[in-house]
């Protein structure tokens, strides 16, 4: 990804260059499929060289391949440069209303959630303050009926567990008492069941 606003000149010194993303940078990746162009990876035989303007500013130029720049770049450093200043000196006012309209926008924003925040803290104070005023008591009326009700909870299920466990057992006893009687049936030895 450029940092900034981004170009790509082609061996034949054409210049290319499309719309930066929201934060002010140009996807050279982008613009190379947009082209229909595909990444060079011998650096000797490259067919165009990417540029960038960290900063949006002329002063920021820069080859993002500086180390490894084909001999026809060196040889046209000047034109390529000029070229590629002239570019961003038509493209830069549009971005810097584009800044403008966003960031004046992005004030309004702030200005309007902040107003929202401030209403909903006015609100929100006094309703837990209610809150807090009210948990405590019924925090306390819980727990005084929650123990004599889980208690009879407790007695009720014990008392209907030991009836289940009762039928159960005779369910079992007449279940292995019918599976007896069946030729194959293998009958529990000495606790191995």
């Amino acid at each position: 990804m450029c940092q900034g606003f981004g170009l790509i000149v082609s061996k034949e010194l054409k210049a290319y260059f499309m719309e930066p993303d929201n934060e002010g940078d140009c996807s050279h990746s982008d613009l190379l499929k947009r082209l229909g162009w595909k990444e060079n990876n011998n650096i000797h035989l490259r067919d165009f060289v990417r540029i960038e303007f960290t900063d949006w500013q002329s002063e920021s130029f820069r080859f993002d391949e500086e180390n490894t720049l084909p001999g026809w770049v060196e040889n046209n450093r000047d034109e390529i440069q000029n070229k590629c200043i002239h570019i961003l000196n038509l493209c830069a006012p549009a971005w810097a209303e584009y800044e403008k309209v966003c960031n004046q926008a992005r004030a309004e924003y702030e200005k309007v959630c902040n107003q929202a925040r401030a209403e909903y803290e006015k609100v929100r104070a006094p309703a837990w303050a209610e809150y807090e005023k009210v948990r405590a008591p019924a925090w306390a009326e819980y727990e005084k009926v929650r123990a004599p009700a889980w208690a009879e909870y407790e007695k009720v299920c014990n008392q209907a567990r030991a009836e289940y466990e009762k039928v159960r057992n005779q369910a079992r006893a007449e279940l292995i008492n019918q599976f007896s009687k069946i030729e194959g049936y293998v009958p529990e030895r000495n606790g191995v069941k």
